[in-house]
């Protein structure tokens, strides 16, 4: 026997001698015999599964978690982020000051320290550890691979000359530490670089010379093809050439020279950009000042003028009171 049940209220059961509720005010129940079969419908079904407000709303709940990333990553991990590049920043300006001040006796000062703090937290190193790997341990303890990291993010920003005031950014643009330690700024070969400016190099014309030939007579085969020319600069702004090297071992190591010149100008255009930035807050600063100073001097002279018009008004007042008064005695009069 199979049975047909089109709507339920609550949860049922279907089991052999088991009723089934059915959503009437007495409760009524069916009972069916022990091997019955009953079928229940989809539109059935639907109303035999529980719903809650959470699995109702999943991409409620999907939208909830993004905001609340997107708020980590702008709040939290920025605010971080920026604690931790002060703390590499204070590091690596610790390390250069160690090796390049002008000072020998602060330079001394800070390694003799560096050592102190090693013996008394008992760290050791191989023999051919770097100073920079020393220093970060003993700024951030025995975590290994977070010393790792850090040591090669700030080895990497020493290879390209970065100084301490540019460290931040360098890092950030560079997409982090851990993208530095994951290679992301390999060394680039000299071929790689003179790669990234060869087609630059190539499409900027200085202006044209030719040698006289019986002085020096170029090869057929290097039409089209970059030389270097070893030139001397006179005090009468002319070039004295020296010799032509058409090698490409030459032209790659000229070619990668000039890729490093224009990185260290960019990077001093930032800088002057960052300085000039902050020359404007300064005086920014120091004009807010000078108004609030300003403000503050003119305040009492301010209240002073207050009160006195405050004064004038109240004895105008009485006057005006007075003589109201003179007019009613001389009316009623």
């Amino acid at each position: 026997m199979s049975i047909v049940i089109e709507q339920v209220a609550d949860a049922a059961t279907t089991r052999a001698n088991t009723a089934v509720k059915a959503p009437t005010k007495k409760q009524a129940t069916v009972k069916f015999p022990r091997k019955a079969k009953v079928k229940v419908t989809a539109a059935a079904a639907k109303t035999l599964v529980p719903t809650t407000a959470k699995s109702a709303a999943p991409l409620t709940d999907l939208k909830s978690m993004e905001q609340a990333r997107i708020k980590w990553e702008t709040t939290e991990l920025a605010a971080a982020n920026n604690r931790l590049y002060f703390i590499l920043t204070q590091a690596y300006s610790y390390y250069l000051t160690m090796k390049n001040d002008v000072a020998t006796a602060v330079r001394k000062a800070h390694l003799a320290s560096l050592d102190d703090f090693i013996k008394e937290h008992g760290y050791t190193f191989s023999a051919t550890s770097h100073d920079m790997t020393r220093v970060i341990k003993c700024v951030f303890g025995v975590d290994r691979r977070r010393v790792s990291a850090y040591s090669i993010a700030l080895r990497e920003a020493l290879r390209q000359n970065v100084s301490a005031a540019d460290l931040t950014q360098f890092l950030e643009l560079n997409g982090g530490v851990e993208q530095i330690r994951l290679g992301g700024t390999k060394p680039l070969t000299a071929t790689q670089r003179a790669d990234k400016v060869k087609a630059e190099v190539a499409n900027t014309e200085l202006g044209h010379f030719k040698f006289d030939p019986a002085v020096f007579a170029g090869d057929p085969d290097w039409n089209d093809k970059q030389v270097v020319i070893v030139a001397t600069y006179l005090p009468t702004g002319e070039f004295q050439a020296n010799a032509v090297v058409q090698h490409t071992g030459a032209v790659n190591a000229a070619l990668s020279a000039f890729y490093a010149q224009q990185n260290a100008k960019v990077r001093a255009e930032a800088k002057a950009d960052r300085d000039a930035e902050k020359e404007n807050e300064k005086y920014l600063k120091q004009s807010a000042a000078k108004v609030r100073r300003q403000i503050q001097k003119n305040k009492p002279a301010a209240e002073k003028r207050k009160a006195k018009a405050k004064k004038e008004e109240a004895e105008k007042a009485r006057r005006t009171a007075m003589d109201s008064r003179l007019t009613e005695f001389f009316v009623a009069a």
